[in-house]
């Protein structure tokens, strides 16, 4: 009877022991080791006899909590927190077991499997175009996987910008990152697709991920034309390269067949094409960059044509009045030396004719410092008038090709010093029963040319 009664005991322990059941959940089965991530284990315990229990593993995994805990007969739910161990060297999917063990009675055994990833498998990082004229710039951080990440380090470059951000990010959420940049850096840059790089300080170092930026494309060309000057013209023509891609560009300037005499360029055009009598020049710059400025200049100097013509009016009325020129008279004076050292000078005066003139009268006039000699050469004045200091000859008619010429002297008992300016002298005569007058050249003696002497 007492061996019945202990197999009858024995057949219920069983069925008590096979009642027990292990059920599992998990928020995510990734596990990063190198930024310590964790899974949380939620068992849940039920029919479960009275006793003492534990949870472990042998895998090269940390499970915590590994302490014992109480189950006073029923169910019960439990968190564990598996993480990986600095011995862990496995990437991928991984299966490993665990054991609920209640104390010297069961042990349960479940297999769990995870996927162990390195943090680049699990972070994309990237940008949608963007738009220049905005002047904002973002990138995202996606993250692909079923898995939390706080507390994430890193530092982000491109040619656009060097920023540095901690962040958390959720499952396959993504994480937009505005950033501020440099207006002129992002005029600057050429439309295109640059490097991202992103690194992340982990616990064994750190860790580049890199992306892709794409900046848009902006196009623009903005044109300033500008004249300054009168006499010397100077148009000007600027093109700049708003956009941030390559351009071509023309610039067109046109000139009659009279200003392209005088002007010039500071860069020589590329196609010069006559069309009647308008020229038309042509420049062609090839591969403007971004914010790149293409200048030309063309002056056109109106003083050469002006001082030209000038000159030729004043030549024309040069050889007008050379022409007309009925007489001429050239007046030249010479020290004289004296026997009583006296300053004394030699007034010569030359008269030509180049055409018939009528009743020539030639007068010279004597500066108030100097007498006259009255001893004269062939020819004698007619009248010398002591009031106005005035010499006469009247000499009558000339004809064409005719010279005569008169000097007289000067003198003076008091020296004179520096310089000594005689006036013009005069002739009056008649042509075509006109009168005119004409003007010597004008004379004067230094004091430095009798010490010559």
């Amino acid at each position: 009877m007492g061996k019945l009664a202990f197999f009858v005991i024995g057949i219920l322990c069983l069925s008590l022991v096979s009642a027990l059941n292990v059920s599992e959940q998990h928020d995510t089965d990734i596990l990063i080791k190198d930024v310590n991530n964790s899974i949380t284990l939620k068992l849940s315990i039920t029919n479960a006899p009275a006793g003492v229990y534990n949870v472990y593993t042998l895998a090269e995994l940390s499970m915590k909590p590994s302490s014992m805990f109480t189950i006073s007969e029923g169910s019960i739910e439990k968190d564990f927190t598996i993480s990986a161990t600095e011995n862990l060297d496995v990437e991928g999917y991984y299966t490993f077991t665990y054991t609920l063990n209640h104390r010297d009675i069961e042990k349960i055994n479940n297999k769990f499997t995870i996927q162990i990833l390195k943090l680049k498998d699990v972070l994309e990082i990237g940008s949608e175009s963007i738009d220049p004229e905005s002047g904002e710039v973002s990138f995202y951080v996606e993250n692909k996987e079923n898995v939390q990440l706080k507390n994430l380090s890193a530092q982000f470059s491109s040619v656009l910008f060097d920023i540095e951000k901690t962040f958390d990010i959720g499952p396959y959420e993504m994480v937009e990152i505005p950033v501020v940049v440099d207006i002129g850096k992002l005029q600057k840059t050429k439309a295109g697709i640059y490097l991202i790089e992103g690194t992340f300080q982990t616990n064994k170092g750190t860790e580049k991920i890199e992306g892709n930026l794409y900046l848009g494309e902006k196009k623009g060309i903005t044109s300033t034309e500008d004249s300054a000057g009168l006499l010397v013209r100077t148009q000007t023509v600027t093109k700049i390269n708003i956009g941030n891609i390559v351009e071509n560009i023309e610039v067109n300037l046109k000139r009659n067949i009279f200003s392209r005499l005088f002007t010039s360029f500071n860069i020589e055009p590329t196609i010069t094409e006559r069309k009647g009598l308008i020229i038309e020049y042509t420049w062609i710059k090839e591969r403007l960059n971004p914010t790149e400025v293409y200048t030309i200049k063309a002056k056109t100097n109106y003083l050469f044509p002006f001082f030209t013509i000038l000159f030729a009016i004043i030549a024309l009325l040069g050889l007008k009045r050379f022409t007309e020129t009925k007489i001429e008279i050239k007046k030249t004076v010479h020290y004289v030396n004296t026997k009583n050292g006296e300053f004394a000078l030699k007034i010569t005066l030359a008269l030509k004719a180049k055409k018939n003139v009528e009743n020539v009268t030639l007068i010279d006039k004597v500066p108030a410092i100097v007498k006259i000699y009255k001893k004269f050469g062939l020819i004698k004045p007619d009248k010398i008038d002591a009031a106005s200091r005035r010499i006469h000859w009247n000499i009558g008619d000339l004809n064409a090709g005719e010279v005569r010429v008169f000097n007289y002297v000067v003198y003076s008992k008091v020296g004179v010093v520096g310089k000594f300016s005689l006036p013009e002298a005069l002739v009056v005569f008649e042509k075509n029963e006109k009168i005119h007058e004409v003007e010597s050249n004008k004379v004067f003696f230094m004091s430095d040319q009798v010490k010559g002497n």
